[in-house]
């Protein structure tokens, strides 16, 4: 195992217990790939499950006004979720996960460090939205201005997640372009050509970006403040 793998099973092993990443990735897998086990009434519960569970992670870990945001971002992202499951509420779905991209946006702003030396990752955001704003938006009709806006959203997302004053940012980071990734896969089939296990790739995406976002954060606390339940316990 190289030092890089070793120092990330490090990272991970201090965040969550390898219990919470089996039963995360097992309900993440079951909305995903054993859509017919679950009862069509009850699919936008099952969908937000892992996120919760990311909520959860969130609220315990974190404190201050990061826990405030990233449980901002996590709420308003499963109500996102819920709305996209339901029938003929794409544009308020879509509003949701708007509002949880300006959420994130503001939570690693709080935690901005200007480095001339990730201007690289900058320019990767900018020139990923460029081609995907050029491939669906000329395609999106009456929903050109609600996509325009969404993708500005999470690109300024994307991009201040490459600056945060974090030795180990390109967990979000990552996290982030994948999130970009998993709703370019989401307008490409609705705007630009259907593709095939569309929803396995949206949500296999979704779940990772998530999770990545959530985890580095989580982490980044953990490295530099008491976690909040250690903090209650000796307080008790």
């Amino acid at each position: 195992m190289t030092a890089t793998h070793q120092t990330l099973a490090r990272s991970v092993s201090s965040t969550v217990t390898p219990l919470w990443l089996i039963i995360f990735a097992g309900f993440s897998l079951l909305y995903i790939a054993l859509p017919d086990f679950i009862p069509s009434a009850l699919r936008w519960f099952f969908k937000i499950i892992p996120i919760a569970m990311l909520l959860q992670l969130a609220l315990s870990r974190t404190g201050g006004k990061i826990r405030t945001l990233l449980g901002l971002g996590l709420v308003l992202s499963a109500i996102g979720d819920i709305l996209l499951a339901l029938e003929g509420l794409f544009v308020q779905g879509l509003g949701a996960f708007l509002l949880a991209q300006v959420t994130y946006t503001i939570l690693f702003l709080t935690q901005f460090r200007w480095q001339p030396r990730r201007l690289p990752w900058a320019c990767l955001i900018i020139a990923y939205a460029l081609v995907c704003t050029l491939l669906i938006v000329p395609q999106a009709g009456d929903m050109r201005i609600p996509v325009t806006a969404y993708m500005i959203a999470i690109s300024l997302m994307a991009i201040a997640a490459g600056f945060r004053n974090d030795p180990q940012f390109i967990w979000v980071a990552v996290g982030a372009l994948v999130f970009m990734v998993s709703d370019t896969l989401i307008a490409v089939n609705l705007f630009v050509t259907p593709f095939a296990n569309s929803g396995v790739a949206v949500m296999t995406t979704y779940y990772v970006a998530q999770l990545l976002i959530c985890l580095g954060v989580v982490r980044a606390c953990a490295d530099t403040q008491m976690p909040a339940h250690a903090t209650r316990r000796e307080a008790t």
